[in-house]
């Protein structure tokens, strides 16, 4: 996989001594999902800093769109940043206690976590996703969804003010 993430600009060649370990984390979490070598650039979220991470626009506008889910990733994001271990498991511990504290179904929070964090819809899974990226990429991407989810919602209701 390395030659192929090279090539795309994703990693650095001679490539960092930290990329074995990681690699070896998503390729076991993305599973059968990379057949072959170049399927690796399929999970670009992995590779991109937290400021280059491209939201897919249509899923984020249905996903992350009122001030609603905002607040919720905010409030997890806040749980994120008090647990000791940021592993798989701990993170879906924190997850489904925050859904089972908030009185909503899973699906409330994933989604918006997921685009919050990889930019895209769909994905590895959610929990071992967040695990690899690590607490503080996690929190940056979390905060730079929220940010551009108010900034959208700001500009609706000024264009909205100024339509009226």
């Amino acid at each position: 996989c390395v030659p192929f993430l090279q090539r795309a600009g994703l990693v650095a060649s001679p490539p960092d001594c930290d990329l074995a370990p990681r690699l070896n984390e998503i390729l076991r979490a993305t599973g059968d999902r990379v057949k072959i070598a170049g399927d690796i650039l399929r999970f670009d979220e992995f590779f991109v800093s937290d400021e280059s991470l491209e939201y897919s626009e249509k899923p984020f506008a249905k996903r992350i769109h009122s001030l609603e889910v905002i607040d919720r990733l905010r409030r997890l994001s806040t749980q994120f940043q008090e647990v000791d271990c940021f592993d798989a498991a701990n993170c879906e511990s924190i997850v489904r206690s925050f859904v089972e504290a908030e009185g909503i179904k899973i699906g409330e929070i994933i989604h918006a976590l997921r685009l919050a964090v990889t930019g895209k819809a769909k994905g590895v899974g959610m929990f071992e996703t967040l695990a690899i990226l690590g607490r503080e990429s996690t929190l940056r991407r979390m905060q730079r969804a929220i940010e551009k989810a108010e900034g959208q919602i700001r500009r609706a209701a000024d264009g909205q003010i100024e339509g009226d």
